[in-house]
């Protein structure tokens, strides 16, 4: 029998297994193959829509499902936390257990630093967790006037429009409410540009101007004066607010770094072809836990959990593995309430910003439905076989 483990807590971890198992169901059913999860949360949470639940795009319940539901039949669900990676012995293990693997895939994912910026955790928002999203929600609601910051700490980090959505249904979000002349917005960004590619850069930077808000670029933040409520750069300059809205640090998991396979900052060196973690045929790194120089997105992921399923599922029955991953990726980017525009990209194709419209924004909403069964249970896995 061989054994397949997917470690869980990014993006693309349970649709892997997913894909995997739809595509070896007959090995599954004989007994050759065993498919195992381990995923220490009883949630699955669709990422996305914490950034969407302080404007009233999506509400709190609507973000997350039980993870059992979400796997699907040939996956062996563990409900424990990985603590330590062998790659060299094969074994993984849990607070319960060691398990031996024949393939193994890391989708790990990131987590966030807050300690790297000293004053961030007592006096900033952000939306990168459900509790912190609904701590957001309350302080727009209750916010009447001054300056919103919204800021990038450093880079790399999960899904790079991110900021400048937030930006822009800020906007919307204070102009649906008569607000625009209480309010004021100002984008912060370690980069001399708004966005890591300069096309983009240069479309969000006209938006900007459109909407009258302030972009305050190569601004990297070294600490937040709680007291002034100020945002301190590296070079002494300084930015105030009312109320701040910050992308933290990023760096990788801590079991990638206690397990010592990583990088300096955790991420994973990973083939960027291959998808196997440098060094090791059988086993492999997707979604933001790796460091290939893609978006941190979970649309990447999950284009990286389809080509691990089908190596690994070639691998399993004895064929050579030939899928490639050629970085690409997309994103439905939201450009206010009610528009929205598709960026997409890969290995030899900068990112392309597509005209903002309303069917954008409608795709978007339908996505936050059906996410559940199309992605996450890949249930259109293997209809091109």
């Amino acid at each position: 029998m061989k054994t397949i483990v997917i470690i869980g807590g990014g993006s693309g971890g349970i649709s892997t297994a997913n894909h995997l198992a739809y595509r070896l169901r007959g090995s599954i059913s004989s007994g050759d193959v065993h498919i195992l999860l381990i995923e220490g949360s009883s949630r699955h949470y669709y990422q996305p829509g914490f950034l969407e639940i302080p404007f009233g795009v999506m509400s709190e319940t609507e973000t997350y499902r039980d993870e059992r539901r979400m796997v699907v039949d040939g996956v062996d669900l563990i409900q424990e936390n990985a603590t330590a990676i062998d790659l060299k012995n094969h074994e993984v293990a849990t607070q319960k257990q060691k398990i031996r693997y024949d393939y193994l895939v890391m989708a790990t994912g990131a987590r966030y630093d807050f300690d790297a910026v000293p004053g961030m955790g007592e006096s900033t928002f952000n939306f990168y967790s459900l509790d912190d999203s609904v701590k957001l929600k309350k302080a727009l609601n209750n916010f009447k006037k001054g300056k919103i910051v919204v800021g990038v700490t450093s880079m790399p980090y999960k899904c790079t429009p991110a900021p400048l959505e937030a930006v822009f249904m800020l906007h919307d979000y204070f102009k649906s409410r008569n607000m625009l002349d209480a309010v004021s917005i100002e984008y912060v960004y370690p980069m001399p540009m708004a966005f890591p590619d300069k096309g983009v850069s240069d479309i969000a930077l006209d938006m900007f101007r459109d909407r009258g808000i302030n972009p305050s670029l190569n601004f990297q933040i070294k600490s937040v004066d709680t007291a002034k409520k100020e945002l301190v750069s590296r070079d002494g300059k300084r930015i105030s607010f009312d109320l701040a809205l910050l992308v933290p640090p990023h760096r990788g998991s801590k079991l990638v770094e206690d397990s010592k396979i990583g990088d300096p900052m955790g991420w994973i060196p990973t083939d960027r072809f291959t998808l196997n973690i440098t060094g090791y045929t059988d086993a492999y790194a997707i979604g933001d836990a790796t460091n290939l120089p893609v978006s941190k997105a979970g649309s990447v992921a999950d284009a990286e959990a389809i080509v691990v399923a089908d190596r690994i599922s070639k691998q399993v029955t004895g064929y050579e593995p030939d899928t490639m991953y050629d970085g690409s990726g997309g994103a439905l980017m939201v450009t206010g309430l009610g528009k929205a525009s598709m960026i997409t990209s890969s290995y030899t194709q900068p990112p392309v910003f597509m005209p903002e419209s309303y069917s954008y924004y409608w795709l978007k909403l339908i996505y936050n439905k059906v996410y559940w069964n199309m992605t996450a249970k890949a249930v259109l896995s293997g209809v091109n076989e």
